[in-house]
């Protein structure tokens, strides 16, 4: 099983799907020495001012977005670079510049890992967690984050994910021992309710 991380789809409430750089007027930094590794699609959170990817547990908490890039100046030739994932010690001349999708209000789509118990119908509007520890690709530089099928339940304010449909082109549900699309909503997000809602 092979994850993209999140990618957005649609601003539910009819607004602008973009990537920002803000939080303050230096923007959403990486320290100069990336810390772990960055992957497009990953989870980011803020910690000490700085970008960090929150993707340890099933569940990370409140979390800012999700990474879609960086800037920065090569430590040794001194070339700024564009880049859609950072490796782990990576060492730039100054700190990172991230770009992160950081609206609350964004749908994403989501590899669910549908092991055991598959999202079906039923779960929209359900919470479920993450699979935590993923391994994003250097080739591709997606993230391997993914949805854990088997979370998906009512309540769980604190599991990061809401599930709002299937992302498949068909719209259908596959069955456990299988992988699926599905369209998510980050549920712990710092700019909207961190804490979460209940799933319904």
């Amino acid at each position: 099983m092979a994850g993209f991380g999140l990618s957005p789809v649609k601003h539910i409430k009819g607004g602008v799907v973009r990537s920002n750089n803000f939080t303050d007027g230096n923007g959403y930094k990486i320290a100069t020495t990336a810390p772990t590794a960055y992957f497009e699609g990953d989870l980011v959170s803020l910690s000490a001012g700085l970008l960090v990817t929150d993707m340890a547990g099933a569940s990370p908490g409140a979390v800012v977005g999700v990474f879609w890039g960086a800037e920065y100046q090569d430590n040794s030739t001194g070339n700024m670079q564009f880049v859609r994932s950072i490796a782990n010690g990576t060492v730039a001349k100054a700190k990172y510049k991230a770009y992160v999708y950081d609206d609350p209000d964004l749908m994403y789509k989501i590899q669910a890992d549908q092991v055991a118990t598959p999202i079906t119908e039923a779960e929209v509007g359900h919470n479920c967690q993450i699979v935590a520890g993923p391994t994003g690709s250097a080739i591709t530089h997606k993230s391997g984050l993914v949805a854990d099928s088997s979370t998906a339940a009512t309540g769980n304010a604190g599991f990061p994910l809401v599930i709002l449909g299937s992302g498949e082109t068909d719209m259908e549900y596959t069955a456990a021992g299988t992988t699926m699309d599905v369209l998510v909503k980050i549920n712990t997000h710092q700019f909207g309710i961190a804490a979460g809602n209940a799933g319904i």
